[in-house]
């Protein structure tokens, strides 16, 4: 018999609304991302519009993506813009020096990618170079996207077949400026900030956020070292603050015994001491909450898979990925009124990616169907959920990694059912994941007050804790048909959850 685990749910006790940015995207030019993952040309013979993948397009349209980082990552900070304009076969050949010395032919730039945003739907957010580039370059990229009037860069951007403004909202100045971005201080890194932001212009119609370069996980001296130095008049410059939490490994990416599933999953859970970590240090000098605490690199990090070039990131995504991106995106929720965005990373054929891409063959991963099954959460109003699920274990130097990401305050413990629960028009949602990679359990609903009659549940789940989908079997890992499930008697809803399965049950409240 599956073993009862109960699930409280207060729909009356708002969080916050969750943005969709909490659901954002991240591409960059790494690996096979964009060529040949969005890129391949206007005359290959892989359907295309306009040089853009017909393929991943319709894979992806559904998901509503909000918002897509581009174009690093590493990349951003040797990335100079102008190589990425005007025709296409006058375009510099470059190095990706970052990514396996791999030719950039600078086929996929600006245009390109907005382009592709508006095909998807998303929002743009630029990630700009301060690391190798200049104040100028930078100033000259947001003049050249978003000025509406008459100046020789808006007639260069006319020129090369936009005629009004993109109006790129989000400006991210720099990246990981504590690594691949220059190997700065913080204090150093906060004076460039300043610099490079006081030519970050508002033009009209198109006010920019920028967003400065936030921590790596639990670099609390980061934080607050860039902040001790920004205060004053220069910390109201800043309008977004951006952290870096990748949860890793244990084992590889499609081997790995039932510790390493746990060990993984708790690392990947742990990105909650990294959101309320951050935003308390943040409130110290922010009371007012004016800069948006960001999350615009996450995921998992698997060994490259064999046969793939180690600088390219290539790595196969199984049910249990898809239980990490799940885990956090509950989270997410779970933490609205502190978090404003999160990027996956990243999109195509790299590190946690929600498409995998061959020739002209394209694949959904485990993650994908994750986002597909979140997206009613987005814009919904976040309420508080419980679980009274026993706790169980930790992976091997799990738990000491998951207390230091508490700041010491908290312990951790990863619970055999996580979830979050949102409402929208008197509809809840409510998504659990079952984190036991062997047993199965039934979630008993306790919904405080209110009711649901019945609900249409719709679940993600593999017989094999291995499981993934291949170019030969697609569908290995996939969502289930909605079925309908009823409360007996009056009492609370119950839901089976698999083992490593995750569920999304929804609902009229009554």
């Amino acid at each position: 018999m599956e073993a009862v685990q109960r699930v409280v749910v207060l729909p009356g006790e708002k969080i916050a609304d969750i943005n969709p940015y909490l659901h954002g995207h991240f591409a960059e030019h790494l690996g096979e991302l964009v060529y040949n993952g969005v890129w391949v040309g206007p005359d290959s013979p892989i359907p295309n519009t306009d040089g853009v993948r017909n393929d991943v397009v319709e894979a992806l349209k559904p998901l509503g993506i909000p918002v897509l980082r581009w174009p690093g990552g590493c990349f951003a900070d040797d990335y100079h813009w102008r190589d990425g304009i005007g025709p296409r076969e006058g375009r510099p050949m470059r190095v990706n020096t970052h990514w396996g010395m791999a030719p950039e032919p600078n086929s996929f730039g600006t245009h390109e990618f907005m382009a592709f945003c508006r095909a998807l739907g998303a929002e743009p957010y630029f990630a700009g170079n301060l690391g190798s580039g200049t104040p100028n370059e930078l100033r000259d990229w947001v003049e050249y996207c978003n000025f509406g009037g008459d100046s020789a860069l808006a007639a260069e951007r006319r020129a090369n077949g936009q005629d009004e403004p993109f109006r790129v909202k989000f400006w991210g100045v720099g990246n990981e400026n504590w690594g691949c971005g220059g190997h700065m201080t913080p204090e150093q890194y906060a004076d460039e900030f300043s610099k490079f932001r006081t030519f970050v212009f508002n033009y009209p119609d198109s006010p920019v956020e920028a967003i400065a370069c936030g921590p790596n996980g639990r670099d609390w001296g980061w934080t607050r070292r860039f902040l001790e130095t920004s205060k004053g008049w220069r910390l109201g410059r800043v309008q977004g603050f951006a952290a870096h939490y990748y949860c890793g490994t244990a084992g590889t990416a499609t081997e790995y015994d039932e510790t390493q599933w746990k060990e993984l999953l708790a690392k990947a859970r742990a990105v909650e001491g990294i959101i309320t970590g951050h935003r308390s240090i943040l409130d110290e000098y922010d009371p007012e909450r004016k800069i948006k605490l960001l999350l615009d690199e996450w995921g998992a990090w698997h060994p490259v898979e064999e046969g793939k070039p180690r600088g390219g990131l290539y790595q196969q995504n199984t049910i249990r990925d898809a239980c990490v991106a799940a885990l956090s995106l509950d989270v997410f929720h779970n933490q609205a009124d502190k978090l404003y965005m999160a990027n996956i990373a990243q999109m195509i054929n790299v590190l946690q990616a929600l498409l995998l891409v061959q020739d002209d063959k394209c694949l959904k991963t485990p993650t994908y169907h994750v986002f597909d099954l979140y997206r009613p959460h987005q814009g919904a109003s976040a309420v508080r959920l419980f679980s009274a699920a026993e706790a169980i274990s930790e992976g091997e130097g799990a738990a000491a990694h998951c207390r230091d990401c508490y700041l010491g305050r908290q312990s951790f413990a990863l619970r055999a059912v996580e979830g979050s629960a949102s409402v929208k028009d008197g509809v809840l949602c409510v998504t659990l994941v079952n984190s036991h990679p062997s047993e199965a359990v039934e979630a008993e609903l306790d919904l405080r007050g209110r009711r649901l009659a019945e609900a249409d549940v719709v679940t993600l789940a593999a017989g094999d804790i291995r499981a993934h989908n291949t170019f030969e079997n697609p569908d290995a890992v996939t969502l289930s048909a909605p079925a309908t499930v009823a409360a007996k008697d009056g009492n609370a809803l119950r839901v089976p959850i698999p083992a490593g399965g995750i569920v999304r049950v929804m609902g009229r409240l009554s």
